[in-house]
């Protein structure tokens, strides 16, 4: 009996470590990829603040856009900020950073950024822009937004805050 005893604790033995090496091997959700690539980095970048200056009609002004990254990484990959203005407003160039394009009216510009954007670390977006001359004085003018595109989110979201522009 004392075989069929050893051949017991052996078996036991081997389900145990079959048991611990099949619950530590990665997953597909797992962040270590069972195909050799980096592990993905997760981070979430929000609009923190939009600070658009008031502005006489016909007056220029900059929408500034601060972006935070929440972490809890530095961004794995480039993302994207895409800046809408409210009707009546258009951008007039020289945006920050430099490599902003606009569309050909003017009325939506787009920057990307590069990846590396640290846990905790802000960027900023400057927008030039000008007010039709035939807006009323003392209005404001909604439907701006400012939206983030980052492949990084884990929470798969793209990331939209609205404003306005007081004209004086």
């Amino acid at each position: 009996m004392t075989r069929s005893s050893g051949q017991l604790r052996r078996a036991l033995l081997w389900t145990v470590l079959t048991a611990c090496v099949l619950t530590a091997a990665p997953t597909a959700d797992a962040t270590v990829p069972t195909d050799g690539r980096a592990a993905a980095k997760k981070s979430r970048v929000y609009v923190a603040h939009i600070d658009p200056d008031p502005v006489p009609a016909g007056g220029n002004l900059t929408v500034r856009v601060l972006l935070v990254n929440e972490g809890p990484n530095a961004t794995g990959n480039s993302f994207t900020v895409s800046v809408t203005l409210p009707q009546n407003v258009v951008a007039t160039g020289r945006f920050f950073p430099a490599g902003c394009l606009s569309n050909l009216t003017g009325t939506s510009v787009t920057c990307a950024f590069p990846s590396g954007l640290g846990n905790q670390r802000t960027a900023a977006v400057l927008v030039p822009a000008r007010v039709s001359p035939t807006v009323p004085a003392h209005s404001k003018l909604s439907g701006g937004m400012a939206t983030v595109t980052n492949p990084d989110d884990p929470d798969a979201k793209v990331r939209t805050v609205t404003f306005g522009i007081r004209v004086a």
